[in-house]
């Protein structure tokens, strides 16, 4: 079963029940309306009879009908009955009001049952006959209720196929409503169906008309995360082509150098020794990029390990001492004062290799010193790494995050360096929930700035 057909029988369900309710409703009130002025019209009559003609004590009445012909009508029925439940006198036009027995029912005021036969609605009506202020009787006076029942009948019929119009209608409008609604949602469907069959990417087109609701918010997060995966893919296949190209470079200089060895390097060593210098170091450098691809694949992953509280201040003086003890460089810190804390909710390690990459830029940028300067904000804490280096151009600076990526390809192989720090830096504040943000001009220097959250 389709799912626009399940809705649109949902839909007549419920309509059903509703309509059910309220049906049950207005049958129940116009019963209760008309059982309620015929009990009226009843106590009207059985107070002339006691009052005016008081029949009670005149039983010529009851053995002439004639006499009560104004009072006694037709389907009607009126009987005395006496406290041990015995019809005392009884007069009728209609049997089928004998159906129901006599039963005395003691009461200071009149009471009314509306009974349910197979022919139909019965009123009966008891009013008390009292005597010194004694109930020595009660008289009932019945009615079948012959006009009730024929409305009763033109109700049933006229809730009944209005009812079966209403639920006729609710199936096919309620389809035909489903069907515009689900309709994007099985273009949406087809697309996917599509985008799985021929491999290439697709987004739905959605109507101006419909930019607002729901169905048309589904399209345009739909459209969205399809222009992502587009961007991922192509991204994957840029990284693939960068990769297997860094990759490439190293493994011809080793194979070309061994070769050499192969060849003349037995009897020079000369060309020994050069042979032996250039494997080192690409073998050096392959071993760095293939860890820092693995670093960068464990960042891709996000695989947040059981994250502590921790103290940013040692971590950054103690990185920075590092730093400039291994390369014989000046880092200068400006923290805030001593009884300030800087703490803050993270991986401590992801946060020391962040300084680490960071601070290697710097170093291989710019031969002047280069500044560390940590400050609290409000929610944040705000790390800056500061050179006064080489610099880098501003239609540079977007693409410094992808991954291969280098301003200048022959320094940064001088350098060492493979294009991915600055790609893994990201990651890691991104795995923080923080933002890194570039500033630098050609020939004056880079200012790096992290912001952090502290919890």
């Amino acid at each position: 079963m389709s799912l626009k057909l399940r809705f649109a029988l949902l839909q007549t369900s419920l309509l059903f029940l509703i309509l059910l309710g309220v049906n049950f409703f207005i049958y129940y009130l116009f019963i209760e309306n008309n059982s309620r002025n015929e009990t009226q019209n009843i106590e009207r009559k059985a107070a002339k009879l006691l009052l005016q003609e008081n029949v009670v004590q005149h039983p010529e009445y009851w053995e002439n009908p004639f006499l009560l012909k104004d009072f006694l009508v037709a389907n009607e029925l009126i009987r005395l009955i006496g406290p041990d439940s015995m019809v005392q006198k009884e007069i009728y036009t209609d049997e089928t009001l004998l159906q129901r027995p006599a039963k005395f029912i003691p009461a200071t005021g009149t009471v009314s049952k509306l009974v349910s036969t197979d022919n139909g609605f019965c009123l009966y009506v008891q009013v008390p006959v009292m005597e010194n202020e004694r109930q020595i009787a009660s008289l009932e006076i019945a009615r079948k209720l012959v006009t009730l029942n024929d409305n009763v009948q033109v109700l049933f019929l006229a809730l009944f196929y209005t009812t079966l119009g209403a639920l006729v209608l609710s199936v096919i409008i309620g389809y035909i409503y489903a069907s515009l609604v689900f309709n994007p949602i099985h273009r949406l469907a087809q697309t996917m169906e599509s985008i799985e069959r021929s491999g290439t990417f697709r987004r739905l087109e959605i109507k101006s008309t419909r930019k607002k609701d729901e169905i048309a918010q589904l399209g345009q997060t739909f459209n969205e995360m399809i222009g992502r995966l587009e961007q991922h893919f192509e991204q994957q296949k840029q990284f693939l082509a960068d990769a297997s190209h860094e990759l490439r470079t190293p493994l011809t200089i080793i194979e070309s150098y061994a070769r050499l060895l192969k060849r003349w390097a037995s009897n020079d060593p000369q060309i020994r020794e050069e042979a032996i210098e250039a494997i080192l170091s690409e073998s050096v450098r392959l071993r760095e990029m293939t860890k820092s691809l693995l670093t960068l694949a464990d960042s891709d992953e996000r695989q947040r390990t059981e994250w502590q509280e921790f103290e940013l201040r040692p971590l950054v003086q103690a990185t920075a001492a590092s730093i400039q003890l291994t390369f014989d460089r000046e880092v200068r810190l400006d923290l805030p004062e001593e009884d300030t804390p800087l703490k803050m909710k993270g991986d401590p390690e992801k946060i020391r290799q962040l300084l680490i990459i960071l601070l290697d830029n710097a170093i291989k940028y710019s031969q002047l010193p280069i500044d560390i300067i940590v400050r609290e904000q409000s929610r944040h804490l705000q790390i800056s790494v500061v050179d006064k280096g080489i610099g880098i151009e501003k239609e540079d600076i977007p693409q410094l995050f992808n991954r291969f990526y280098r301003v200048d390809k022959a320094r940064s192989r001088k350098n060492g360096g493979v294009g991915l720090g600055l790609a893994i830096a990201e990651n890691i504040v991104k795995l923080h929930a923080g933002t890194l943000e570039i500033q630098s001009e050609p020939h004056i220097g880079t200012e790096v700035h992290v912001r952090l959250p502290k919890d």
